[in-house]
C-alpha cells in the first residue's frame, strides 16, 4: 500500500513451513532493517525473471527449495544403486532374500522414470 512517506506492506509467514520460518526468524532479527534486505532480494529476482514486471502475464512464482529436480534424482540414483548393488543376487540360490536373474538397471530406470509423475 502506498503512504505519503513510501509504502507499507504486511507479510505472514506459515509456522508449518521451514523456509517460511526460517525466513521469518530472519527477518525478525533485522529488527526495523528489513526493507532493504526485501529491497535487495526484489532486484536480484526481478534481474533473474524479468518476465514478473509483465502486466499482461500472470505472475507466477515457482519457489525452488531444497534441491533441483536433477540434484534430487541424482542423489536416488546414486542411493539406489548403492542399495541395489549391496543387495546384489549372490551367486548362491539358495540364499535368503535374493531375486535371481534380476535386471536391477532396468529396475532402477523404470522407478527414476515413474518419478516424473510427482512433477
Amino acid at each position: 500500500m502506498r503512504t505519503p512517506d513510501g509504502y507499507r506492506f504486511g507479510l505472514q509467514f506459515k509456522d508449518s513451513s521451514d523456509a517460511h520460518h526460517q525466513v521469518g526468524e530472519f527477518l525478525e532479527s533485522l529488527g526495523n532493517k528489513k526493507s532493504e534486505i526485501v529491497v535487495t532480494a526484489m532486484i536480484e529476482y526481478i534481474k533473474a525473471h524479468p518476465e514478473v514486471l509483465n502486466k499482461d502475464n500472470p505472475v507466477k512464482i515457482i519457489a525452488a527449495f531444497g534441491y533441483s529436480e536433477e540434484t534430487l534424482r541424482a542423489e536416488i540414483e546414486a542411493l539406489l544403486h548403492k542399495i541395489a548393488s549391496a543387495n546384489a543376487p549372490s551367486t548362491d540360490k539358495n540364499s535368503v532374500g535374493t531375486i535371481p536373474d534380476c535386471d536391477t538397471t532396468a529396475a532402477l530406470d523404470t522407478l527414476l522414470n515413474a518419478l516424473d509423475q510427482f512433477k
